[in-house]
C-alpha cells in the first residue's frame, strides 16, 4: 500500500523563525528577503508558503485558485477583476482571500503583515506598474472577483458543538471516518487541540496530535477522522466528493471489507 502519512506543520514555530522584511518591491530578489519567508511544504500540485513583509509585491497569476490567510497586520489585494482598472480589497488579520485562478494580482502593505498561503507558483511581472496589462498587452488573461472571508467574524457566530463532527467549525467529540477522492485536504487548527487518526499504510491507523497554529495535509484517498476532548476550532479546505463511514469503529477498513 502506498504510504499516506499526513504532512504536519507547526505554523507558529515556523513563523517564529521569520523576521519582517520591509521595503518589498516587485524587483526584490529571494536573496534580499531571505529569512522573511519560508516554504512550509507541498500541497496538491502546489506549495504551502508563509511570509512576513511590508511593501509591494510583484504582479502574479496562478493556474489554480490561491488561498491567502492574513494572520496579522493588513494587506491590500490589487486584482484585475474586469476590463476596468484593477480593484483593491483590504484584507486584515483574521481574514482570508481566495484569488481566482489566472487573475493578475498583487499584495501590498505599508505597515507589514504576516500571511500563509496555499498556492501554485505561476507567472509574474517584476515591474512597478499600476496595471499588469500594460506590461503584457497582448496576453489574454481571465478575470474574476476574489472571495474575502472574515474568518474571525464567522467563527464568532459559532457555538461549540460537543459530540458532533463539523468540517469547519468549533467542536468537541469524535468525527466520522472520511476519505476525499478528488485531492488532498488542508486543515488549519486555529484554537484548541485535536487528534488526527489516519490510515497511512497496511498497519493500524496512526494518531497525530495537533494544536493551535498547526497545519495538516491529509493525502487524497486516505481514511481519517478527528477527535477532541476539550474542543477545537479549525478551518479546512476539503475537496469533494468524499466517502464517509458513520460508524464508531477503530479502523474504517473493517467496514469496507464487509
Amino acid at each position: 500500500m502506498e504510504s499516506r502519512t499526513p504532512s504536519i506543520i507547526d505554523l507558529n514555530a515556523e513563523l517564529a523563525k521569520l523576521t519582517m522584511f520591509r521595503g518589498l518591491t516587485p524587483t526584490t530578489t529571494r536573496a534580499e528577503r531571505q529569512g522573511s519567508a519560508t516554504l512550509l511544504g507541498p500541497y496538491r500540485d502546489g506549495i504551502l508558503f508563509a511570509g512576513k513583509n511590508a511593501g509591494t509585491s510583484h504582479w502574479e497569476d496562478h493556474a489554480e485558485d490561491e488561498l491567502v490567510h492574513v494572520l496579522d497586520g493588513t494587506k491590500i489585494l490589487d486584482i484585475v477583476c474586469d476590463d476596468g482598472p484593477p480593484k483593491s480589497f483590504e484584507v486584515r488579520g483574521g481574514m482570508i482571500a481566495i484569488v481566482p485562478k489566472g487573475t493578475w494580482h498583487r499584495f501590498r502593505s505599508a505597515e507589514g503583515g504576516t500571511t500563509w498561503s496555499a498556492t501554485l507558483p505561476g507567472d509574474h511581472i517584476e515591474l512597478d506598474v499600476d496595471d499588469p496589462r500594460t506590461a503584457e498587452p497582448k496576453r489574454v488573461m481571465p478575470s474574476g472577483t476574489p472571495s474575502i472571508i472574515d474568518l474571525n467574524t464567522e467563527l464568532g457566530k459559532l457555538t461549540m458543538f460537543r459530540g458532533r463532527a463539523l468540517t469547519a467549525a468549533k467542536f468537541a467529540g469524535k468525527g466520522h471516518w472520511e476519505s476525499h477522492l478528488a485531492g488532498d485536504e488542508l486543515i488549519h487548527i486555529l484554537d484548541g487541540t485535536a487528534t488526527l487518526e489516519i490510515v497511512c499504510d497496511d498497519g493500524p491507523p496512526k494518531s497525530f496530535e495537533l494544536r493551535a497554529g498547526m497545519i495538516a495535509v491529509n493525502l487524497r484517498g486516505a481514511w481519517h477522522r478527528f477527535h477532541s476532548s476539550e474542543g477545537v476550532t479549525l478551518m479546512t479546505a476539503t475537496p469533494s466528493p468524499s466517502e464517509v463511514i458513520e460508524l464508531d469503529v477503530d479502523d474504517p477498513r473493517t467496514i469496507k471489507r464487509l
